[in-house]
């Protein structure tokens, strides 16, 4: 099973703080929200929050880095469009191997993240975006992957002619690709053409059988869309995404689109095989080399990880998914009290598809034990992963239908729409990958010793928890 197909998400159950009255029971919440809130400042009393318990969620960030797990991190806490929380902590840049004593700046509140796996929810809304927009006729996430690449089923293992998007979007096409080799990831450094080369791939499993968390999936995912859009990933978010919602600080690729703003760059880690610090690249090696993330770029971008941005742009489209596809905003931002536009970028009942469970009975059938149980087989919307009783990142103070995504480097952005909460949480580290000592325990089961204490050492689930857990009742 090869290991960079399967980042990145993932947590773990701890005690309890502040926890509200349960509604574990319900795996839905309703198609409108309470009101179409706009982001703006606010103080922990307006929303209801207490303020000493999201001081202990910073406390538990700066242990974080005392204790030397990671070098800086930026948190947002947003309730009801209020902004309660957004600081910043430790400096700027992750730990370096080749040279551990290199000096940092502090960590800026702006600070552009390499977000890994917290991509694939863009590379979804996006898709969906595109099949509302009537910008492309005959596009639906139901048609099969083979409409637009043919060579995709040239295999006929597990039916895979039969594969569609939206197969790819719930992680259950079946998708994977087996490699021994974490230096060149199953085998692409070395193929002439290795975007053929994964699509005419067999299928691991017999589609709609099982959730088997997949990189490979969303890189064919972002590969149909850019050939139904005709434009790269970075075009397509940028008109879809980017630019409805001014989320001026996210891209892919930001060394090569955005490089007047490479302070703000947040570095990761050093890389063996590029033989230098990584800051403003993606980490992930396999979508280094398929984006040609260098002075000749490739043609295609990835839409399993590569997107960088900010807490605040994350924040725009949080809010935007909390207003149920509503981007809600003052018409003139200069002008005190000025009134409020609205711009749908999708309607409801999408927002509620990608964000309710979609996997059916294949998902694992109890609570997750370990984060990377939770990653590899627990139920999924379209591109998030879904509230668990068990090992979760969202913690144990969000409601039911609290959806989440991890990203390998060390973030995370949990949204809760329950009425009674209309909040969310970013949180963002330069922590870098965790190993990849992916193994498989005696039922079978992938385990992943490196992805637990990679969300271990965020305190994913000790800030959640207490952010999550500071309304007060």
């Amino acid at each position: 099973m090869r290991a960079s197909s399967l980042i990145f998400c993932g947590a773990a159950a701890a005690a309890l703080v502040g926890m509200a009255p349960s509604a574990h029971a319900q795996h839905t919440y309703p198609l409108a929200p309470t009101g179409y809130e706009h982001l703006r400042p606010g103080t922990p009393s307006s929303a209801s929050m207490a303020s000493n318990i999201l001081n202990q969620a910073v406390d538990e960030l700066e242990e974080a880095v005392d204790d030397g797990d990671i070098k800086g991190a930026v948190l947002l806490v947003a309730r009801r469009g209020k902004i309660v929380l957004h600081t910043a902590v430790g400096t700027r840049d992750g730990l370096n191997e080749d040279n551990p004593s290199m000096p940092s700046a502090p960590m800026p509140l702006d600070g552009i993240f390499d977000l890994e796996s917290m991509t694939k929810p863009f590379t979804v809304f996006l898709a969906m975006r595109m099949q509302e927009s009537g910008n492309y006729p005959g596009f639906n996430i139901d048609n099969t992957v083979a409409t637009y690449f043919p060579e995709f089923a040239v295999s006929s293992v597990n039916n895979k002619h039969l594969v569609t998007i939206k197969d790819l979007m719930s992680y259950v096409s079946g998708e994977d690709v087996d490699y021994s080799d974490d230096s060149n990831p199953n085998g692409l450094f070395d193929d002439a053409d290795p975007w053929h080369s994964m699509l005419v791939a067999p299928l691991e499993l017999p589609r709609r059988t099982q959730v088997l968390y997949s990189d490979l999936g969303f890189r064919i995912l972002g590969h149909v869309l850019e050939t139904v859009g005709g434009e790269s990933l970075q075009d397509l978010m940028q008109t879809y995404i980017f630019t409805p919602l001014n989320m001026t600080d996210t891209g892919f690729q930001p060394s090569l689109n955005m490089p007047e703003k490479q302070g703000r760059f947040v570095g990761t880690a050093w890389s063996e095989i590029r033989e230098r610090y990584l800051r403003g690249e993606v980490q992930d090696e396999t979508d280094y080399f398929l984006e040609g993330d260098g002075p000749d770029p490739a043609e295609h971008l990835t839409g399993c990880d590569g997107l960088f941005s900010t807490a605040m742009d994350l924040a725009k489209f949080s809010q935007m998914m909390l207003n149920r596809g509503i981007h809600r905003r003052p018409c003139n931002p200069n002008v005190q009290f000025s009134l409020m536009c609205e711009t749908p970028l999708l309607s409801a009942q999408k927002v509620l598809d990608m964000t309710t469970i979609r996997t059916g009975t294949l998902h694992l059938q109890r609570p997750a034990w370990t984060y990377a149980e939770n990653l590899f087989y627990s139920r999924k919307g379209y591109g998030w992963e879904m509230w668990d009783g068990g090992s979760w990142p969202g913690g144990e103070a969000t409601s039911s239908v609290a959806y989440s995504k991890t990203g390998g480097a060390g973030t995370l952005m949990v949204i809760d729409p329950e009425p009674n909460r209309e909040m969310f949480a970013i949180l963002l580290t330069n922590h870098g990958l965790p190993n990849f000592d992916i193994s498989e325990d005696s039922t079978g089961k992938l385990v992943w010793p490196g992805f637990n204490l990679m969300i271990n050492e965020i305190r994913a689930l000790e800030t959640m928890n207490k952010v999550f857990g500071s309304i007060e009742w």
